[in-house]
């Protein structure tokens, strides 16, 4: 194993930093740029820009990639490393640190987010901790879409059957690491409530008197001002009180991904509904891990964009310490959010490395966002100058995964996201891109762009990564018409 002075002189030699090793410290943040001292990262405002600070009190940009360890990579440690996911582990550590990633804001996935428990989660969270690399812990209280397994529903978020398991998962991923000092928080899971509409539905459909369902319920009494009427004349129905709504059920949201009726009252009593859920889950991941450990940042969900409007963001403001976003756009904007709730941002998701071939689009799969590997690595330029200029982010986790899913494709296989092939092969040029980016930012973070030049790289990225967009669909629609 390595040391630190070998790791650190590492990580210098690959961000190209014309200085001593001395500017970073033990754990890669900024000598020069002093905070707090509290033994444990925290986030911290000083001279007018949001950082990470380390354990010895020091600014640090924390640069990721969102799927490093994950069960995808079945094929990759039985190709490669010969069954060996220790060895996987270690050196893919070793890898990261070449690329110029100096964090994993992800962490060793657990057995719920690593399909059907393939990675060792104790294993891979030893092997982080004895390689000394700053990350974040998966403290799974809720799933992604496509995590669920055949059958599977949604929790009752309101029940005592969640309130145990959420204690349950906090004893096992929270307790054990609260003196770690390479630990930068706790999160809940990727992509959480995307789908809205399944959410509220399920816990509509539950048994009457079920607690879900009756909070929901008095939810959209309150929202009606008891008057069953007016909501019988928004959706169509014919209850008699809100007592025969409880009773009966009945009422359903549109379950497709971010979607919402065209009945504007209905779509906001969808989002006040939701947002119920959403609040449920940070109260409860939140109490009980303070229980615990009051050391570590609590990260709360990484979500789409998309899914948390600035009020839901504000309402769960007491319960996380940081905003973690998957993406922003020009229509879902974060800065204004750091602005309004005082949180930093982190960017722990922003698609730009999935690559779906022809076989992918072929299967009916989703377009990626990117068409090909080139620009691919166009996006990940536009996007590491966009970050290291904004003075609200304190890191990035790329969605990236260092090997290729498969040697076939398939759609719950998600293409062709590493930096590796599945044979441990590398992408040369993709691979230098992003040393060149990363390398950017750890040379561009402490001197961040003002608001006119900050809309001009947004206004750079977002065109682009529409036009990539455009293509992708373009080509699947192409694919999907023809006789090839």
């Amino acid at each position: 194993m390595k040391s630190n002075a070998t790791i650190l002189s590492l990580l210098m030699s690959v961000i190209s930093i014309s200085a001593s090793s001395q500017e970073l410290d033990t754990y890669g943040g900024f000598t020069d740029i002093k905070g707090d001292k509290t033994g444990f990262f925290h986030t911290q405002k000083i001279d007018k820009r949001w950082w990470l600070v380390t354990p010895e009190g020091h600014g640090f940009f924390g640069i990721g990639l969102s799927h490093p360890v994950t069960g995808f990579s079945k094929g990759t440690v039985t190709y490669s490393y010969n069954g060996d996911q220790e060895a996987w582990l270690r050196d893919g550590i070793k890898k990261m640190r070449e690329l110029g990633y100096n964090c994993v804001w992800s962490g060793p996935y657990s057995t719920e987010r690593a399909r059907f428990g393939y990675v060792n989660y104790e294993l891979a969270e030893r092997v982080y901790r004895e390689e000394k690399i700053p990350h974040a812990i998966h403290v799974p209280l809720i799933k992604h879409q496509v995590e669920l397994k055949p059958g599977e529903k949604r929790p009752d978020v309101f029940s005592d059957e969640y309130a145990n398991f959420v204690r349950e998962n906090v004893a096992r991923y929270v307790t054990p690491n609260k003196d770690n000092p390479w630990i930068m928080g706790y999160y809940y899971g990727f992509g959480s409530f995307m789908r809205s509409g399944l959410w509220i539905n399920e816990t509509l459909k539950r048994k009457p008197g079920s607690p879900g369902r009756n909070h929901l319920i008095s939810i959209l009494e309150k929202r009606y001002a008891g008057d069953i009427h007016k909501l019988n004349a928004a959706y169509e129905k014919n209850y008699q009180s809100f007592d025969d709504l409880r009773k009966k059920g009945g009422i359903a949201y549109p379950a497709g991904y971010f979607t919402y009726s065209n009945n504007k009252t209905i779509a906001a009593d969808q989002e006040a509904l939701i947002a119920e859920i959403v609040v449920k889950v940070n109260q409860l991941g939140h109490s009980e891990i303070r229980k615990v450990d009051s050391n570590h940042m609590v990260l709360g969900c990484y979500v789409k964009g998309v899914t948390y409007s600035a009020e839901l963001w504000k309402r769960i403001t007491p319960y996380i310490d940081v905003l973690a976003p998957q993406h922003f756009s020009e229509t879902h904007k974060i800065n204004p959010v750091v602005e309004s709730t005082g949180l930093p941002a982190l960017l722990s998701d922003q698609v730009f490395g999935n690559v779906y071939p022809e076989t992918l689009l072929r299967l009916g799969g989703t377009p990626g966002p990117v068409p090909d590997h080139l620009d691919r690595r166009v996006l990940y330029h536009l996007l590491s100058r966009r970050l290291a200029a904004d003075p609200d982010f304190i890191g990035v986790s790329f969605c990236a995964c260092l090997h290729d899913n498969s040697h076939t494709v398939s759609p719950y296989d998600r293409g062709q996201p590493g930096f590796f092939t599945i044979d441990n092969e590398p992408r040369s040029k993709t691979i230098g891109t992003a040393k060149e980016a990363n390398a950017f930012i750890y040379q561009n973070v402490r001197h961040p762009k003002n608001e006119t030049a900050i809309k001009k790289l947004d206004k750079d990225y977002h065109e682009t990564n529409e036009h990539y967009r455009a293509i992708a669909r373009r080509r699947m629609l192409f694919l999907q018409q023809s006789d090839r």
